[in-house]
């Protein structure tokens, strides 16, 4: 059927664009209000696909709009077709035409790495589309592919589907996502996730495996024939997300496997742009002979065989054309893929890579954009503000006195806020506070003689600073002349922020650590001052022998025990965030570490109660919509039960009373608690993204020379809601301590320097805290089981082993290095670990293959070793884990109700206690363990008449007289009775 373009009175826009389409993709379908087309860059390749260009035209805009559901380039699909930007509009207006002010012309677009990746190989810009004939089978499933998210659960399937045509089988995806609430698969996509994403998270966990992006599930497949670790994304080639890249977070080295055509070098191109500041290093390799990884295995050749592409592998320019002996030019090539991308070692003679180049000119080319944008904003209103005066000097001389007012009033706004800019000092502002300053003060320039000097002023500092020049007289913008000339100083004055943000994290840290020594009243102030130039000269030299140094003297000094682990906590939260201490030092000196002089403060720094109330909220949502469906809500009881216990008595009543009013009413219109309140966890993750999301946003503002053209990109939208979110948390958000936000402002001033990594502690509530040193220590323990059985399997290797002997006791190797894992995490105790008789099961099995004894030995030798420092590790895991539970309680404990009534009596208590226990539904078993624990920690009298006060004193959440177990860390609440 024929497009809408075919009516006489369509407009041109869409005539020239759906004809285009139509000469070169076929016709197109309609979908809604929509028409698509198959895609001229993404889905040009020769092959089926379900079409993914929208084309709508808008008249009220007079221009027909291109969406690429792959999140293709409007310029570059329009390059395909032959096109420009022009072409979308009606009625393109020539240059120099009246209306709008006439803009700079925009300079020849560069191509993009993967054009030139595609012209130095040859290959067509685009792939000719075979004509297969007439369909002569059904479509039938080929084969199924499952999408499996980190936990284990079904997110959803790819169907490959074949159908036979006159001149060859044709193939196409589909895609299925699994709803677990009806049981069935719905005919949706689900979440971004990484083909093989359990696989590909433990491969990154064992800390030294190299991962691979290949071009659909059977290429994985291939590859995972081969021995690699690889996975691939839903959707089609294009659709790899910055979604997708956060999954490899942690693996040392990526190789993306790109198809030898243009639709595959266009996705390596994608791929590798979201992998910036994810990952440290990234090749780009492909086939030697035949298209993908595939064909590559299909004809004979080794993984090591693989070449990296020249122009998209950061490792492989472009070479100059040089004359062959026959005359003819040498096609491009690049060396065969190194041996060293196979082993796990980083120590690798690297030569220089473009992409540190390309990311400083990005956040200079971003910077200029951000300062133009600036002055553009401040001249118009200024034009504005002299206008509005104007007018109504005309015609009412009250209203005009009245703006005077208001506009004199915005001024000493603005020169208050410069004043203290410039106290605070210009170095320590970041780059969008600075703008906008530039942007207040050429506002008022012209009435204010202060504004024009801080602006002179702050002119001169952007010029140092980002190498940028701002005619404060035009509102020009342009690259200074030394950078113009030489590129590479983007990529230095980069460096310098990131040193500037170092600089401004250990002056806050410096400001709270003196706030801390000024607020004691012990303290002389001979003493103070002695206690300042310690914490100056840790500041100037940030190490652990200094901060040694000064917690030594506070020590002299007397100064609370509190306070110097909180100094100590803050050297390491703010000032030292992913600092690395010397192994020298670290052995001379206790190094200060954020989890651990937090556990020493004999209060938590952060109220349990505060950082619980955004989960309590969220969990009281879970309850009503549990009780509005008849569903299940004994769970959420017992984690609002957790979590209420945390509470103040005063909060714990409004959170009880809420629970009142849903059981009451589960249909309710009820508004949140603690609306303000933020979740850590939450807020964290926003943190994370944002920090990737950024420099890949400001990559897409520069290569497009536009902040405006770029804002619906789609990573341009995410990160701007994720800045739209920090930014609220930093404002407005409750339950956060100041140092917390002092931590998130410095990430923000990190993250606008070009960093990608943040902090491992990124707020200080101890729940946080507990779990970060759980993570090290499941992180200490992996090391050393993979270790130790990277030892073991280099023993069987020896020549006296018969061939293929590790590999037929993998599995009981694995079982060692799992159950050394166990060990070392404090999940299992040392004896567990000996009854279970792996290493003798082992040893067996070993004896059996023909391993020699003295081979055995120093197999068993090696796997003793690792379990003692597993067992070591193991048992501080559950110290640290213990100390953690212990506070908790400690909390909880306090915060129980008061006692109504004295009851002394041990009998009288116990039944009590009993029928506390009863009312909150647990059975006769359970109260008979409760009785028999308490009987055992026999409380006084004041904690016994809180049980004793009756059912009606026991708390409806947080459990029956606050009795509480714990079995390492672990703890059991009971569910509340609501």
């Amino acid at each position: 059927m024929s497009t809408q373009h075919a009516k006489p009175s369509a407009p041109p826009s869409w005539v020239r664009i759906t004809t285009a389409l139509e000469e070169l993709m076929g016709p197109g379908r309609q979908a809604g209000t929509w028409t698509q087309f198959c895609c001229p860059v993404h889905e040009n390749d020769g092959r089926r696909h379900r079409s993914s260009l929208g084309v709508k035209h808008f008249a009220d805009l007079g221009k027909t709009k291109l969406d690429c559901y792959a999140s293709c380039d409007d310029e570059l699909i329009l390059g395909a077709l032959g096109m420009e930007v022009r072409d979308l509009y009606d009625r393109p207006k020539a240059p120099g035409s009246p209306g709008r002010a006439p803009r700079a012309a925009k300079p020849a677009r560069t191509p993009s790495k993967a054009e030139q990746a595609i012209e130095a190989a040859g290959l067509p810009l685009k792939n000719a589309k075979p004509d297969l004939g007439q369909q002569r089978s059904a479509w039938r499933t080929a084969a199924s592919y499952d999408y499996v998210r980190a936990d284990g659960s079904v997110a959803g399937l790819v169907r490959r589907r074949e159908a036979q045509f006159d001149r060859g089988k044709d193939k196409e995806f589909v895609q299925r996502s699994w709803n677990p609430a009806t049981g069935q698969w719905e005919a949706t996509g689900f979440d971004k996730i990484p083909y093989r994403l359990p696989q590909v998270r433990e491969a990154i966990d064992e800390g030294d495996r190299v991962i691979w992006i290949v071009e659909g599930e059977k290429d994985v497949a291939a590859a995972e024939s081969a021995g690699l670790v690889a996975t691939t994304n839903a959707g089609g080639a294009m659709a790899w997300t910055p979604e997708h890249a956060q999954w490899l977070a942690g693996a040392p080295t990526v190789i993306i496997v790109a198809d030898q055509d243009a639709p595959g070098f266009r996705r390596a191109e994608k791929v590798m742009s979201t992998l910036v500041g994810v990952v440290p290093r990234v090749r780009v390799v492909g086939a030697a002979t035949g298209k993908d990884l595939h064909d590559h295995l299909q004809l004979g050749h080794e993984i090591a065989d693989l070449v990296p592409i020249p122009g998209l592998d950061p490792f492989t320019p472009i070479p100059e054309p040089t004359p062959s002996a026959a005359g003819a030019t040498a096609s491009p090539g690049g060396t065969p893929m190194p041996e060293y991308l196979l082993a796990p070692s980083g120590d690798v003679p690297q030569s220089h890579s473009d992409e540190v180049d390309h990311m400083g000119r990005n956040w200079g080319q971003f910077a200029q954009l951000l300062f133009t944008k600036m002055m553009e904003m401040a001249l118009a209103a200024a034009m504005r503000r002299k206008q509005d005066l104007e007018r109504l000097a005309a015609h009412d001389a009250e209203q005009a006195a009245a703006e005077r007012h208001r506009q004199e009033i915005e001024r000493k706004a603005i020169e208050t806020r410069l004043k203290k800019m410039f106290d605070q000092g210009l170095d320590n502002v970041p780059r969008e506070i600075l703008a906008e300053a530039v942007r207040d003060a050429a506002m008022v320039a012209e009435q204010s003689p202060v504004a024009t000097e801080a602006l002179t002023r702050m002119a001169k500092h952007v010029r140092v600073r980002y190498g940028i020049d701002i005619d404060t007289a035009t509102g020009q913008v342009r690259p200074t002349e030394q950078l113009a000339t030489a590129p590479e100083l983007a990529t230095a004055l980069q460096a310098a922020e990131g040193e500037r943000a170092d600089g401004a994290r250990m002056r806050k840290a410096q400001d709270r650590m003196v706030e801390m020594v000024a607020r004691q009243p012990d303290l002389s102030e001979e003493t103070k001052t002695e206690l300042y130039a310690a914490v100056e000269a840790w500041r100037a030299n940030p190490s652990t022998r200094e901060l040694d140094s000064l917690t030594k003297k506070m020590t002299a000094a007397k100064v609370d025990p509190t306070v110097r682990h909180r100094i100590r906590f803050v050297g390491a939260y703010l000032g030292q965030a992913n600092g690395i201490e010397a192994l020298s030092e670290a052995t001379t000196f206790e190094a200060a570490i954020a989890t651990r002089e937090l556990r020493r403060g004999a209060e938590p720094l952060v109220d349990p109660g505060e950082e619980a109330k955004a989960r309590i909220d969220k969990l009281l949502v879970s309850y009503q919509d549990g009780l509005r469906i008849g569903g299940p809500t004994d769970r959420v009881r017992e984690r609002l039960a957790d979590e209420v216990s945390r509470l103040t008595p005063e909060d714990q009543k409004i959170a009880r009373a809420r629970g009142v009013a849903i059981r009451d009413n589960p249909a309710a219109k009820l508004k949140p608690l603690w609306p303000d309140h933020i979740d850590r966890e939450e807020l964290a993750d926003v943190v994370q993204m944002y920090a990737v999301l950024a420099v890949q946003a400001e990559r897409v503002q520069a290569e497009a020379g536009s902040l405006e053209e770029v804002a619906e990109d789609g990573v341009v939208k995410r990160a701007a809601a994720a800045r739209k979110k920090i930014n609220h948390a930093l404002a407005n958000g409750q339950g956060m301590h100041q140092w917390e936000k002092d931590q998130l402002a410095a990430v923000v001033t990190d993250i606008g320097a070009g960093k990608t990594k943040v902090p491992a502690l990124m707020f200080a509530d101890e729940r946080s805290a507990a779990a970060l040193d759980r993570s090290r220590a499941d992180i200490y323990a992996r090391d050393n089981a993979r270790i130790t059985r990277r030892k073991a399997e280099k023993a069987l290797e020896s020549s006296a082993v018969p061939a293929g002997a590790a590999r037929r006791a993998g599995a009981q190797l694995a079982s060692l290095a799992d159950a050394t894992v166990q060990l070392g995490t404090g999940r299992i105790s040392l004896d567990e670990h000996e009854q279970s008789q792996r290493l003798e099961k082992l040893d067996v099995t070993l004896t059996q293959l023909g391993v020699p004894e003295q081979v055995r030995g120093q197999v068993k030798g090696v796997f003793e070793n690792g379990r003692e420092h597993a067992a070591i590790e193991g048992k501080q895991a559950r110290n640290v884990a213990d100390a953690w539970a212990e506070r908790e309680d400690g909390i909880v404990k306090s915060r129980m109700p008061k006692p109504k009534q004295h009851v002394h009596d041990r009998h009288e208590r116990i039944a009590a206690f009993k029928r506390g226990l009863a009312q909150v539904g647990l059975t006769a078993d359970q109260i008979a363990q409760q009785v028999a624990a308490d009987s055992e920690r026999e409380a006084p009298p004041s904690e016994a008449a809180a049980s004793a006060a009756g059912p009606e004193a026991a708390p409806q959440w947080g459990g029956a007289g606050g009795m509480r177990s714990r079995n390492l860390g672990q703890q059991h609440r009971n569910a509340p009775e609501l």
